[in-house]
């Protein structure tokens, strides 16, 4: 189980990703999974996929997300896309978040694209993952609520 401390200006890359995939999904992203990219690639560790309904809720997710990442590493990353896009990538170094549209996200494939890394899908509460726990691992984030602190299983 990963515990995610309290204070973002601790957390490691994994922890950044996790950490920036609950967030998404608070923030009512859809489809929101991590994908542990670091066997496959040199120049990063981690993707957040995150699905949103408009691109206006695209640049406000990734807005936000920006904001979060910059309490754990002390800088903003770099946000690739126009504020109208319905794909912004916010480059973070060892963790990149892509915010996709619905439309985007089925047109671009990065799920299929990156289907040899290691995927954990992020499961609110009382829910089950959307291809019911199958070849993934689920994030159940409900020991969180109850202690307090981030846990993901």
């Amino acid at each position: 189980m990963l515990e995610i401390p309290a204070d973002p200006a601790t957390w490691t890359s994994q922890e950044l990703a996790f950490g920036l995939a609950l967030a998404a999904d608070e923030l009512k992203a859809e489809g929101v999974c991590v994908l542990g990219v670091q066997e496959l690639l040199q120049v990063t560790d981690y993707f957040v996929l995150a699905t949103t309904q408009s691109a206006r809720q695209t640049k406000a997710l990734a807005d936000r997300l920006n904001e979060t990442a910059k309490k754990a590493l002390g800088h903003k990353g770099h946000v690739e896309g126009s504020q109208r896009s319905s794909w912004l990538l916010v480059d973070l170094g060892n963790v990149v978040v892509h915010v996709l549209t619905e439309d985007a996200r089925e047109f671009y494939g990065l799920d299929e694209l990156w289907a040899d890394a290691d995927r954990y899908e992020i499961a609110p509460e009382g829910e089950e993952p959307p291809n019911g726990g199958d070849e993934t691992e689920a994030v159940d984030y409900e020991a969180r609520a109850e202690t307090g602190n981030d846990k993901l299983a």
